[in-house]
């Protein structure tokens, strides 16, 4: 039932509009004087009728119009002939509000139809237009997002981004060389990503405070503990078993066993558990355990208590929350060369 009150309500209002904006955006006069205007004619209403309408809507090139229908239809069936008479009324009027809104836009659209369609392939001209447009609907968008986030106050400048692109275009003479516009661009976009990540995360931070508060209490009444050492990283750790053997470096790889916990004790990865050492590059691995690595002699059993900012700080990876700050038993076992 729905399919066909949108189809048929839906047809007359493209026609309505069309019929409202014909004024600004003339249709060419149909002639279908053999069968090659006959197939073109026949593409035309089929690419209108696969979706172009939804497409517009989808863009905001026009205003939606299909739900009004449908929903004035469903009350207008469901009325006695006085209410129905009233709810056509209504719905007329809100239909031709809708298309007085929409003329003006359906006329831009389809002058720059016509004119790209009747631009030959490969003409610059062409090209330009087609270029042109991705430029104002994806690049600069995707440029100003990348730039400013979701602050829509601020966009570039596009006369400028013109002055730019059409001056290296013509090989005039540049106010910023090609390399350090390069260099320019890539730094400011890896700045508002450094940016965005800092708001994010400070967004976090203030979602996962209590975590926060509970680990930085455990570590500070940690370090009093007799045997605990704490480097200025924060990282700490306390000998289990003193190994004789040599100290891996950035460069090696290790095996070791290890155990690892939350503060509360919950077990969240053991290659102890698994019954299998585990075999990884010393700068492969966690901040907190690259460090502790460095420091360790094969043979060595050490218990670390590794701050959430030399852990997986903001990221959530399931049982360990973000800031979440984690203890590991680590067995060196030995370098592997």
């Amino acid at each position: 039932m729905k399919k066909t009150i949108l189809g048929t309500f839906g047809a007359m209002t493209v026609l309505a509009v069309l019929m409202v904006s014909c004024g600004g955006a003339s249709t060419p006069k149909t002639s279908l004087k053999n069968s090659v205007d006959s197939i073109s004619y026949a593409y035309g209403v089929s690419m209108a009728d696969q979706g172009l309408v939804q497409y517009l809507e989808q863009q905001g090139i026009l205003q939606n119009t299909s739900n009004i229908e449908y929903d004035y239809q469903m009350r207008i069936s469901a009325a006695d002939s006085t209410q129905k008479e009233v709810l056509q009324k209504e719905m007329a009027a809100k239909l031709d509000s809708m298309k007085k809104i929409n003329a003006p836009r359906l006329d831009g659209f389809i002058k720059g139809l016509k004119e790209a369609m009747n631009l030959k392939e490969e003409s610059p001209y062409a090209q330009g237009l087609s270029i042109g447009a991705q430029f104002s609907q994806m690049m600069l968008p995707q440029f100003n997002t990348a730039l400013f986030g979701s602050d829509s106050t601020q966009k570039v400048n596009n006369d400028q981004v013109l002055a730019g692109l059409i001056s290296t275009l013509k090989n005039k003479q540049l106010a910023i060389s090609t390399m350090d516009a390069n260099a320019l661009v890539q730094r400011k976009i890896q700045e508002a990503q450094e940016a965005e990540q800092v708001r994010q995360e400070e967004k976090l931070k203030a979602q996962y405070a209590d975590i926060i508060a509970a680990g930085n209490a455990y570590l500070a009444e940690n370090a009093k503990r007799e045997g605990v050492v704490t480097l200025p990283s924060g990282l700490q750790y306390e000998v289990l078993t003193e190994g004789k053997g040599a100290i891996p470096a950035d460069a090696d790889r290790v095996k070791v066993h290890y155990h690892g916990t939350l503060i509360n004790g919950t077990v969240f990865d053991s290659s102890v558990t698994r019954g299998e050492p585990a075999v990884f590059g010393v700068t492969q691995v966690i901040p907190g355990w690259t460090e502790a690595l460095k420091l360790m002699p094969v043979g060595s059993k050490w218990k670390l208590y590794i701050p959430y900012d030399l852990a997986y700080g903001a990221q959530d990876r399931g049982t360990i929350k973000p800031f979440s700050n984690l203890i590991f038993e680590v067995e060196l076992l030995g370098i592997d060369k």
